[in-house]
Parts: C-alpha cells; structure tokens; sequence
C-alpha cells in the first residue's frame, strides 16, 4: 500500500508517543542498557532498526526481610535478554530432519527477540536452580555463585509425589516477572482492525514501582470469518505454496475445512439429503488481510508462529516450559507487558491474552489464562533523529531490517557479551563460509542445550529420567516422550490450549516436517 507524502515531509526514526507510567519506562530503561551493555556498539550503530526483548524481575518491598537483603527493595534485573528479527527457513529445517545424523533441537529455528528473551529466562532459571541443588550437596558453601540475594527463586515444601527427593521451588513473594519488547510483538498484536485505538495517557499517579491495575474487559467476537482472532505464522519464502499447487492442492483451504468427497451412485444420491455447502471464512481464502512479513496458517507460506501467538500461550501455560514445571509450585507468568514503538492497549490486550477466553476456567486448573497489564512507554530504541518522508512511499517500506545476526544474554553467562547466533543457521555465529556451517556451535538456549540442563537438575532431584544425552542424538518423537513422561499435567495443560476454539489449528513440527 502507498501513501504520499508532502514535500519536505519527515518523520522520527520511532513515532512520539506518550507512554504509561513511570514503572513503563524504568523497564524500558533497564531493558536498553542491558542491550547497550551485552551488544557490541559496532552492531548497534551499523544496525539501529531493530527489534529488542528482555524479561525483567522486580524486587519489591517486602517486610520482616533481613538489612542485606533491604537493598533490592524495588531493584530490576534483566533475566534474559534477546535481539532479532529473524527465522532459520522451512527449507533448512527439512534438509536437517531428513540427516539421520543430525541431532534435534540443536538449532534455534526462531531467533525473534521475543523468543530469544523468554530462552535466555528459562536458561537463567535453571542455572538458579541448579545453583541451589549443587550447593546443598556440597560442604563447601562458596562451591557454586551465591545467587541468594538476587535469585528470584526459592525452595518450598513440595506437593509433588513423583519427586524423590521433595524438592520444589516458587517464585519468592517480593519478586514478579516483567516482559518488554521494543516493538509491538508481530501478528495479531500489528493488526490494526477490529476495535478502536485510543492514545495512552500518562497516569502521574503511579509510583515508580507501580503499575496499572485495569482489568480486561471481554472482547466481543464479532469478526472471527475476517479474522479477528486468528493465528498468524512468520512468511516464509522457501515454504511457499508452489509445490501444493503443483500437486493439485488447494492451498485456500485447510485440511481442517475441506468436505469429504463421497463418490456414489446418482440414483443414490439423490435418495440423501442435500449437504450445505462448507462455507470458507474469507480470512483463510488468502493473506493480503494480513501484516506485513505474517501469512495464515493454512497457506503454506510459513511454519513459525507469530510472536503474538506464543505471548498468548505463553500467558495460558506459563514462560518456564516443559522440564522445568515439575520442579515449580506453580507456571510463573508475567505480570506486565511495556512495549515500545506501534502499542495500542486495545488491539495488543486481544492479541496477548483475550482472544484465549476461556482457557483454565476450571477451579481445579493450575494454568489459568493470565491477563498482564500492558503499558507504553515512551523510552526509544532508536533516537538517530529524523527520516526523509517526501513523495510517494510504501507503508513500511521504510523500515529495513536486514541483519542476520541476533543476539542473547542472561546474568548466569559468565560474561557480559552477549552470544551471537545467526538467524539463518540458528547457530553461534562464526566468521566462516556457508561451506563450514556444520562446524559451527549450538547455543547454550537452543532446546539441546536446555534439556541437557534440565536433565542434570531433575537427575540431582532423583527423578527417573531413563535417558542418555551422551550420544549427542535426539529426535522430535523422542523429546516429546521424554515431555509427557517427566512433565505429565504441563503437556496435558498444553493439549488443553491446542484443543481451544482459536489455537486448534496450531501448526504441529512433526506436520510440517517430515522425520
């Protein structure tokens, strides 16, 4: 789509915005210095169109607590934290699936800050855990990094049976997990219809550890054909819908929304009653309703789901995943959302949380549907002034994200660099050819790397693990398994978020890829 622009027209690198609160923008603050902190300043200036994520806890006050630990008293902490904007292809993906030597979960196939951040969480958590158990075993008690003062963990009695040795953790109670992202998360939450967008207003009232308490009101679904609600997946060019199309496949209609073809005798047919025709949604004849760089699930232009989608799942079955679960009291959530450049509350709040009404609404349920509260702020990522608008431009088209190489941190590193991966290997960037890839190094967050954590932390907790990562070979039917087997209510819960009304048609690996 183009517009046009007056002469002499131009516009900031990031739109002024309001923001808020104050708490909005401290968590913007401490997300960008993390990033300024860890990211090379090479990178930075060459590549200042970008998109940053972090996960973020903050240390209240809380009473009764000791001198030494008085001095979090409203601290933030960056707990992980990712940059980037890019996906490893379909294509790349098959060719490993189909190398019987080649070893699952080693590549990061999303390498999106948002995805990025929540791994480098989920690796800081379990490196805290880990951290606890080692000590506890050891006579030395400076055996392992004291994390007591700024762990946001701690042990509690354990209600789980299935663990040998009664150990269980909880987030402790001063502390809760705040999510940033730079930019509104692509998918839904960039879908600019449906409801009416307001401008924020700036509440003076809150302190700078306070935050909005405005509660979700009920979305009316009155749009789902046009695709209010739907799922999104990241465009793919090398999973395009050429090869259906050769094949005599209507891409237009999911396997889900095709009738049966019953082949009888006319005589026959005429005998029974007349079936209504099955009536395709127009959100899932094409894409072009979609954001930019976003496809429909049922189109064959991508594999990958929007970040919009796994900020909703995330929000119904916790950021912690599958191995760690068994070992927590309980998911842990986030408790607010800021995000930076096209924020709108209405449109970000049904594509994070709302449009999952009715997930957990049992009163026996763990995993209930959270509801953060979303916050603006007007703390910019890129303050490189102004941009020349004049003429006739393409929506969007101004922005440039062509960098392949993305970038994660968490505390528990061991430095203050950041790990560099290529988004389109998925691996530790090297400075070596195409030819080479293969030589390069997995990622201490790729889903290899935290299982083999994982497995130390549930081996030193006596689980019955049953299971050998020595031999470096893994394979998606056996990662999923080994889920169900230690993570049993976890995996239930989250077949439980497959099953509802808007994520039943979640693209499974294994029906993508053939192993």
């Amino acid at each position: 789509m183009k517009q046009v622009h007056a002469k002499n027209a131009v516009r900031h690198a990031e739109k002024r915005r309001i923001g808020t609160c104050e708490f909005a923008n401290r968590i913007a603050t401490v997300s960008l210095d993390a990033y300024k902190s860890a990211v090379p300043k090479s990178h930075r200036d060459a590549m200042k169109q970008t998109c940053v994520a972090a996960i973020v806890a903050h240390y209240s006050k809380r009473c009764n607590q000791s001198e030494e630990n008085k001095n979090v008293d409203g601290q933030l902490r960056v707990l992980g934290l990712g940059v980037g904007t890019k996906f490893i292809s379909h294509d790349v993906l098959v060719d490993e699936q189909s190398n019987e030597a080649c070893c699952y979960g080693k590549r990061i196939r999303d390498c999106h800050a948002e995805v990025l951040a929540r791994r480098a969480f989920r690796r800081q958590i379990a490196l805290e855990i880990l951290a606890d158990l080692r000590r506890n075993c050891s006579s030395d008690s400076k055996a392992e990094i004291d994390y007591d003062k700024q762990s946001i963990i701690e042990r509690v009695k354990c209600k789980n049976d299935d663990m040998q040795k009664n150990i269980c953790f909880r987030l402790k109670p001063n502390v809760t997990i705040h999510f940033y992202a730079s930019s509104a998360p692509c998918g839904n939450a960039t879908l600019k219809k449906f409801v009416k967008m307001e401008k924020e207003i700036f509440d003076t009232s809150l302190g700078q550890d306070d935050w909005p308490q405005i509660e979700h009101k009920p979305i009316g679904a009155h749009s789902l054909r046009l695709g209010q609600f739907a799922l999104l997946v990241k465009k793919d060019g090398s999973a395009s819908a050429s090869q259906d199309e050769e094949n005599g496949i209507d891409v237009s209609v999911s396997k889900q929304q095709q009738p049966p073809s019953n082949i009888c005798d006319p005589a026959e047919s005429e005998q029974q009653p007349k079936k209504k025709k099955t009536k395709i949604w127009p959100c899932r004849e094409d894409d072009a309703w979609c954001p930019p760089s976003c496809s429909i699930t049922n189109y064959n232009k991508g594999t990958i789901h929007s970040c919009s989608d796994k900020i909703c799942r995330w929000n119904c079955i916790g950021l912690q995943g599958s191995f760690l679960m068994p070992l927590l009291e309980a998911p842990m959530y986030m408790t607010t959302l800021t995000v930076g450049r096209k924020f709108s509350r209405a449109i970000c709040q049904r594509a994070v949380c709302c449009r999952a009404e009715g997930f957990g609404d049992s009163s026996n349920d763990v995993y209930k549907l959270n509801h953060p509260a979303l916050m603006e702020t007007n703390v910019y990522l890129d303050e490189s002034g102004t941009h020349q608008m004049e003429g006739v431009k393409t929506i969007g088209g101004d922005a440039s994200f062509e960098s392949n190489l993305c970038w994660v941190w968490w505390p528990g590193k061991g430095s203050t660099d950041a790990d560099c991966i290529d988004g389109r290997t998925g691996l530790v960037s090297t400075n070596s050819s195409e030819d080479n890839v293969q030589k390069a190094s997995y990622s201490d967050i790729s889903t290899y790397s935290l299982l083999k954590i994982n497995m130390e932390i549930l081996c030193l907790c006596g689980a019955p693990l049953q299971v050998s990562l020595t031999d470096e070979k893994l394979s998606l039917p056996e990662l999923r398994k080994l889920k169900r087997r230690l993570s049993a209510q976890y995996e239930s819960a989250k077949d439980t978020f497959l099953r509802h009304r808007v994520f039943r048609d979640w693209c499974y690996r294994e029906s993508r890829v053939q192993i």
